[in-house]
């Protein structure tokens, strides 16, 4: 089964002070590329580095590359330390019925980014996607995404 999967991040910023028009801009959305799944015997994952390298493992083969998320903060002070954290594991939502659902189980992003002098900063997102292993199906070709999101502090 064929799969072209595209990830979204959502940012939820705390601790803003306020008046701070703070955004973030999506100059690359991360996406895992197509793939296919013979088994859901077992969990099987597809490891993005923010390099682009990417490796799999067990029953979920690679057929085209994807790349890792790039994406610039902007709005904030000139030269904030600002530190990211993310909810995970995080899950696909699929309207396609009797569908196995993915998982981002762990993700590949700087902890800290310091800002220039202009409040903007970009950085590159990859990370982990494994399968249920619970033995389901996924339908293909279909699209899966997930909203993962990401919260800003500073």
């Amino acid at each position: 089964m064929w799969f072209k999967r595209f990830f979204l991040a959502l940012v939820s910023a705390t601790a803003l002070s306020k008046g701070v028009g703070a955004a973030l801009q999506i100059d690359n959305a991360f996406d895992f590329g197509t793939l296919a799944v013979t088994s859901n015997a077992s969990v099987s994952s597809v490891q993005m580095f923010r390099s682009g390298k990417t490796s799999s493992s067990g029953y979920v083969h690679i057929l085209q590359f994807g790349q890792p998320g790039v994406y610039t903060l902007n709005g904030f002070p000139p030269f904030t330390l600002v530190s990211m954290s993310a909810d995970l594991p995080a899950y696909s939502v699929s309207p396609i019925p009797n569908t196995q659902q993915f998982i981002i189980s762990a993700l590949d992003m700087v902890d800290t980014l310091q800002l220039d002098g202009s409040g903007s900063g970009q950085f590159k997102l990859g990370g982990v996607l494994q399968t249920s292993g619970l033995g389901g199906t996924y339908v293909g070709p279909a699209t899966y995404q997930i909203s993962l999101n990401i919260t800003i502090t500073y």
